[in-house]
């Protein structure tokens, strides 16, 4: 698929000369021709998949989109720019329903691909206009779904189930009742594109803001604010924006927005930023060391309570909240599919990820090499690199192993949750989130790091099935917390509500007791 994609940005490239894209080195083998049917022969002759092409777009252009029917949900914005421009080029030449007659869902492909681009370089409303057109065009290719399936246009639209969500298209939601008040600054240039920022592990930094300001705790009086959230989708612009951190170039657009706090953040000095919220994710606070400067006594959103070369001195756990980091809705809803019952699980425990010797980051991380080296090989049980069924063997595992990263904490962790497999930790310094709402013991283990071996294997092997249906049942329960598209939440109709918004909004409600507001730095004086 890679060689592929390559091949396809190759051909946008050159033909309106818009550059190269970077590609993969490891093609894929050439897929088999496929035998069609009658019908998909008969079908490919009339509207919305003849494919033959126009004077803006070639047949063959067409057919290199199948490459991305697949992945179109897991690109990079770099990639979703370079397809966005075959749409610029229909609609530049005001022919969208020529190309839809010709190739409706080859059209829908390049929508798909490009509405993540339209929102980062646009803005929200270009990208709904884009999506409403979508969704229509959808409902008018339905009838041919199926022989379009056969001539490689099987594509999966169910990950666009979060977009309404994303484009603020859903109804405000009520903050799960609280009597928070919280203001989130207007920061235009640090927060573009939700719809591509929300990706990847870091995508809490564009989700907690945006869901925020969707609720009935979202303010812009600054006198009614509890709190107040200074957001940026700093490690989305970190990528996209090449954001250099050996060059300071982070810590220098932090100093920036405080140096003119009076212009960017004009509340901060009501509280000496006591009441002001920033969210850091996956060592986030090394991108800024200069916060103890800056910002020592503000309340961070973290998803690790020890950031390497930092320190248990970047959380306070009086004032601060731990974060489960965010898996991406493609994936867990994958995870999902997987989820077996306890019954049907064959496998005693899983890992498969970076372990020495396959990652230099990973060269020094002790934990994950004994894995690899005491397990590998034993009965039940499965460890290694990276593997194309790895959903599906952890979905078949009733244990999950969990050493740390490159940091104490891991995205492991809450991946096991979806896949219904039992957590086992083994990272010393891993402090989990929202241990006041979640009895951890109860559906998990925290191992010492240090004594990873056989007795670890023996243990495992001798849990009783019923504790282990237990304990699985559990883990499924509580899922719903680490799902920041809050789709488990909805699916289970829990009046009382589950997902990491919740267990903000419970942290902030009892920090808020501890805040008082300041007098300020005078009283009773002559101005």
């Amino acid at each position: 698929m890679q060689c592929a994609l390559r091949t396809l940005i190759l051909a946008v490239s050159l033909v309106w000369g818009w550059g190269e894209a970077p590609g993969w080195d490891d093609p894929d083998a050439p897929e088999s021709p496929r035998e069609l049917s009658v019908e998909a022969v008969e079908a490919s002759q009339g509207p919305f998949l003849a494919c033959r092409g126009t004077e803006v777009i070639k047949g063959q252009m067409w057919e290199s989109l199948k490459v991305l029917v697949k992945p179109w949900s897991d690109l990079t914005l770099e990639h979703t720019r370079v397809v966005r421009k075959i749409l610029w080029a229909i609609n530049h030449n005001d022919a969208l329903e020529e190309h839809a007659l010709d190739c409706g869902f080859g059209l829908a492909v390049v929508l798909l691909v490009s509405l993540r681009a339209i929102d980062y370089d646009d803005g929200r409303e270009q990208a709904k206009e884009a999506y409403f057109y979508l969704l229509a065009l959808l409902e008018r290719l339905e009838p041919y779904r199926s022989v379009a399936a056969e001539l490689g246009w099987g594509f999966n639209t169910t990950d666009l189930a979060i977009y309404p969500s994303l484009l603020g298209l859903d109804p405000p939601h009520h903050c799960y009742d609280t009597q928070l008040k919280i203001f989130v600054y207007d920061l235009p240039e640090k927060t573009r594109g939700v719809l591509h920022c929300q990706h990847g592990q870091w995508g809490l930094e564009a989700l907690i803001p945006f869901w925020l300001q969707q609720g009935s705790c979202a303010t812009t009086d600054p006198d009614a604010a509890d709190f107040f959230l200074v957001p940026w989708h700093t490690w989305c612009d970190r990528m996209v924006l090449r954001l250099n951190q050996t060059r300071r170039e982070i810590s220098k657009i932090y100093m920036d927005l405080m140096r003119r706090h009076e212009e960017f953040l004009p509340h901060w000095t009501r509280n000496g930023g006591r009441d002001h919220i920033f969210i850091f994710s996956d060592q986030g606070m090394n991108f800024f060391p200069e916060w103890k400067d800056w910002i020592p006594h503000s309340i961070f959103l973290l998803t690790e309570a020890l950031t390497p070369h930092c320190g248990p001195t970047c959380y306070n756990p009086w004032k601060d909240v731990l974060l489960p980091g965010h898996t991406d809705y493609f994936r867990y809803r994958s995870m999902l599919s997987y989820n077996r019952p306890t019954e049907e699980r064959n496998l005693l425990f899983n890992f498969h990820g970076r372990y020495p010797g396959l990652c230099s980051l990973y060269k020094d991380n002790v934990v994950r090499g004994r894995i690899i080296e005491i397990f590998h090989g034993k009965p039940g049980v499965s460890v290694g690199g990276f593997t194309d069924d790895y959903f599906e063997r952890m979905g078949l595992s009733h244990f999950c192993l969990v050493p740390m990263g490159t940091s104490s904490w891991t995205n492991h962790l809450y991946e096991a949750f979806f896949a219904g497999c039992i957590p086992v930790i083994l990272s010393d310094g891993f402090e989990v989130p929202y241990a006041d709402v979640i009895d951890w013991p109860s559906l998990s283990i925290k191992w010492p790091m240090l004594n990873v071996g056989m007795d670890l294997y023996y243990f495992l092997l001798s849990t009783p099935m019923a504790e282990l249906k237990r304990m699985k049942d559990l883990v499924d329960a509580h899922a719903c917390w680490f799902d920041y598209h809050q789709v488990l939440e909805r699916s289970s109709g829990s009046a009382a509500g589950c997902s990491p918004y919740l267990g903000i909004i419970r942290a902030l409600e009892k920090r808020r007791l501890l805040l008082h507001r300041s007098p300020g730095r005078f009283w009773r004086h002559l101005s």
